[in-house]
């Protein structure tokens, strides 16, 4: 079996976007090591909604692992809130989510911004297990090649780990498990049956114990990790729609 290449379908386009269309904003931040190839097929359906869409590309991704290991948690969250401030200037209410680390970035920004509107989590990285051991590897390796890589699926991105990037999430973890109890946005948790990536039943514990009431979660019984890229991802994008539109008719602010 030949060896994948480092940086996986790079004739995708993964550059940061926004689109603007409407009031109601919805930003949307891509994964660990992923691009926004990631949530763009999201964008473009939420667009087609009538709604002004952004997703940026954080540091490090979108060109090689060495560059990605220069990238510190605190650099993907300024990226994060800067994207927000200008989703904001141009937008009476917005929605931010994400996918795998993603929806680390959302909940973080939740709790510093009780301004924002609601979130929307699809495979939140809460927990990912063994990433723990990154914390001893790094000093001697820069990178490891993932177990499974499906170049089938139109993900963008590196098919390795930069061992230093991977400490940057874990620590982003720590830091978002420490806020998360101060989380009080209605909240779309959306997780693949089949994700061997994170942890469902942590994801799922920390959904029960976030406190509101203004939940929804859903588990699609056919979707692995990359659920906005697998086989139901029109099913995550209709219930995403449905979300938004349901917590917009429960503020009463103005739709497009």
């Amino acid at each position: 079996m030949s060896t994948p290449p480092i940086y996986q379908h790079p004739e995708l386009d993964g550059t940061s976007f926004f689109w603007k269309n409407g009031d109601v904003g919805v930003l949307l931040f891509h994964g660990f090591t992923a691009t926004t190839v990631e949530v763009r097929g999201l964008a473009e359906y939420l667009r087609g909604q009538g709604f002004s869409v952004a997703g940026p590309l954080l540091p490090g991704h979108g060109t090689n692992p060495e560059d990605m290991n220069r990238a510190t948690w605190r650099s993907w969250v300024q990226t994060a809130e800067t994207a927000l401030f200008e989703m904001t200037q141009n937008c009476k209410a917005v929605f931010v989510g994400g996918e795998s680390m993603g929806g680390l970035l959302a909940l973080y920004l939740a709790e510093r911004h009780p301004e924002i509107a609601g979130l929307l989590l699809y495979s939140p990285a809460l927990k990912t297990p063994g990433l723990w051991k990154t914390l001893f590897v790094w000093p001697f390796k820069n990178y490891i090649w993932k177990a499974n890589t499906d170049e089938s699926m139109p993900w963008q991105g590196y098919n390795v780990i930069p061992l230093k990037a991977a400490v940057q999430l874990f620590l982003l973890q720590q830091i978002v498990k420490m806020k998360i109890k101060s989380v009080k946005r209605p909240v779309l948790l959306v997780l693949g049956s089949n994700d061997h990536t994170i942890s469902n039943l942590y994801a799922l514990s920390t959904y029960q114990r976030l406190p509101n009431l203004q939940k929804e979660k859903h588990i699609l019984q056919e979707s692995g990790h990359v659920i906005l890229l697998d086989s139901q991802k029109e099913m995550a994008f209709t219930l995403t729609g449905h979300f938004i539109r349901r917590i917009m008719g429960e503020s009463g602010e103005p739709m497009r």
